[in-house]
């Protein structure tokens, strides 16, 4: 597998990699080790997964087998890494950062790709995984799995990158990648149907939803009350999640304000550059301290913690196509833990909330709109107790039944069970 991140906190690529590693096969993700990183270069994981994280640097140590695209844009410039020096000058700032990052991308995919040149099976996580991918299928002839976690090039500053680096992702790394790869897989069915737009994808197709594993959130977690200091019975709306622009953080503080909400706590539990902004709201006299900022706490208990709420937000705002065909991790993430979700009126999550056979998991809302949010919420809380434990039941049924880790990994092992014979030596 390779993922250009540092694979600790990737929960998809790390329960993907464990339900492969107990189905037979033996895994080794291939991540990158940031600048002052104190991450481990191998770690062998308990299920047998082996994590190997390259250094993060600008150029090669050792460059790949080149194809003639890359070779052809790229070996003159190896000789030239003073240019990085000047860049921002000549460029300027933003532009300079999506260069460097695409070269370190490179670089990484270049050492990477060398490491991996025995695997049967190369499977990439998104388009930032396909190029290592390609590079070793260059060189090995293994079969292709490309795993698109979004549409790459519509997220981050990339969908904010010139048009020709745009272009030059999509001709010689995406396209190349769904010409050759075996098997495609997606977080949901749009962004396959997104992707078909734009090129044309292999037979075999597959969806696997970020869900965490089954559990029995019975009895609730205690630790988030603990944390802001109430008792079981009073109401507590929770986001988690990464504190950053276009979450719906902004206006769900300003549907806290709405009259019919003064007496339910609203906790953000995460972290991300908008932290100082929420504890300063917090601190305003209008919220009557029931609004709470809490340090993002280990995956590994964050159910537990979620668990203890009693409504939980997903209203990511429409800024961009991602945001509008996302199925974010926390939507099932509260659902798994038995707690009703508020998420924004777009297709992929409204079919989820508002389709499920056994009845409603939460509301969906304009997230854009802080009174539709807050109508939302209040149409939750106002529910009598009896009506309100239901709900909360029917989630615990629909993880149960659809939404938890287990279904979904039968559906990538089939997957991977089909595949073709490689044609590595």
């Amino acid at each position: 597998m390779f993922v250009f991140n540092e694979v600790s906190h990737d929960r998809r690529v790390l329960k993907e990699a464990d339900a492969l590693q107990a189905a037979g096969w033996s895994v080794t993700i291939h991540g990158i080790r940031q600048r002052r990183s104190t991450a481990p270069l191998r770690e062998p994981r308990s299920s047998g997964v082996v994590i190997v994280r390259h250094p993060q640097t600008v150029f090669p140590a050792t460059p790949p087998a080149w194809s003639p695209a890359w070779g052809l844009l790229l070996k003159p410039l190896f000789a030239l890494q003073f240019i990085f020096t000047a860049l921002p000058a000549l460029v300027g700032i933003r532009v300079a950062r999506q260069v460097r990052s695409a070269f370190a991308l490179w670089a990484w995919s270049a050492s990477a790709s060398c490491a991996a040149t025995q695997a049967e099976i190369l499977h990439a996580h998104d388009l930032s995984g396909g190029l290592p991918a390609l590079f070793a299928s260059d060189a090995s002839g293994a079969t292709l799995v490309y795993d698109s976690h979004e549409v790459f090039l519509e997220s981050g500053h990339w969908a904010r990158a010139p048009q020709f680096v745009r272009h030059l992702l999509a001709t010689k790394i995406e396209r190349p990648l769904l010409d050759r790869a075996a098997a495609l897989i997606a977080v949901n069915p749009q962004v396959i149907e997104e992707l078909a737009k734009r090129y044309e994808l292999p037979e075999r197709q597959v969806v696997t939803y970020n869900c965490p594993p089954s559990w029995n959130p019975e009895p609730r977690g205690t630790e988030l009350r603990a944390a802001i200091g109430v008792d079981a019975a009073a109401q507590v709306v929770l986001y988690h999640g990464g504190f950053s622009a276009h979450r719906g953080l902004e206006e769900l503080l300003k549907a806290k304000r709405d009259p019919r909400l003064a007496n339910a706590h609203l906790v953000f539990l995460g972290y991300g550059p908008l932290e100082a902004t929420l504890r300063a709201a917090a601190a305003e006299p209008t919220y009557g301290g029931r609004v709470h900022v809490l340090k993002a706490v280990a995956p590994d208990v964050l159910d537990r913690w979620v668990s203890g709420a009693d409504v939980g937000m997903c209203t990511v705002l429409p800024s961009t196509l991602n945001h509008r065909i996302s199925t974010p991790n926390k939507l099932f993430e509260s659902i798994g833990a038995g707690v009703p979700v508020i998420a924004s009126d777009f297709a992929t999550m409204r079919d989820i909330v508002l389709g499920d056979p056994d009845g409603p998991l939460g509301a969906v809302c304009d997230p854009t709109d802080a009174h539709e949010v807050a109508n939302a919420i209040h149409s939750i809380l106002s529910m009598s107790l009896a009506d309100r434990a239901a709900l909360r039941a029917r989630c615990v049924r629909a993880a149960s039944a659809r939404w938890n880790w287990e279904v979904q990994a039968t559906r990538l092992t089939a997957l991977y069970q089909s595949l073709p014979p490689t044609t590595a030596a």
